[in-house]
């Protein structure tokens, strides 16, 4: 009973303002802004999602981002990286802070989620974003929210996570010459 209480508080406040999302739209591969939203609980996984934002940002002509979750209740004053965890939770699941609201108020052409499941905090964070293009994983919602959809499977690896989803942006995007 306590869950759907919590649902019904979540959905109230998202669908309320969830029509001031304005998702921008982009022409042919107007990949200069990029943003990732990923677990980040684990330290394997941000190492492995800093070296994934090298490899997309090898020559520096474009901007990358991430927002990492962090699934414990202790002070991140000292983290390095952009990052959330459950002190910026509200009791029915909606982010807050500043990283937060940072990363939901940016333009971006692209966001890549590197999430194994749609938890209402990432489903807010996805709802509100403003990118132009949504890459994800196949999660419950996902046909809501992303515009391509990669069925990586049950139990896979990030690092496997990645690669399928740099071979499909590489089948489904448009080469320009030089790149």
């Amino acid at each position: 009973m306590f869950e759907r209480i919590r649902k019904w508080f979540f959905y109230r406040e998202f669908n309320a303002t969830l029509h001031a999302r304005k998702r921008s739209t982009g022409g042919t591969n107007p990949e200069k802004k990029i943003a990732i939203l990923f677990d980040g609980t684990s330290e394997d996984d941000r190492k492995t999602v800093h070296r994934f934002k090298k490899m997309i940002n090898k020559d520096g002509s474009r901007e990358v981002k991430s927002l990492a979750y962090v699934d414990n209740n202790l002070p991140l004053d000292n983290v390095d990286y952009a990052a959330y965890n459950r002190k910026n939770l509200k009791w029915y699941g909606a982010p807050f802070g500043n990283r937060v609201e940072e990363f939901i108020g940016r333009d971006e052409d692209v966001l890549i989620v590197l999430c194994k499941e749609m938890t209402l905090h990432y489903e807010y964070l996805i709802g509100f974003s403003r990118a132009a293009f949504i890459i994800g994983p196949a999660m419950e919602k996902a046909e809501k929210y992303f515009d391509l959809i990669i069925d990586a499977g049950q139990g896979i690896d990030l690092d496997a996570l990645i690669r399928q989803m740099v071979s499909a942006v590489d089948q489904v995007c448009i080469k320009t010459p030089g790149r």
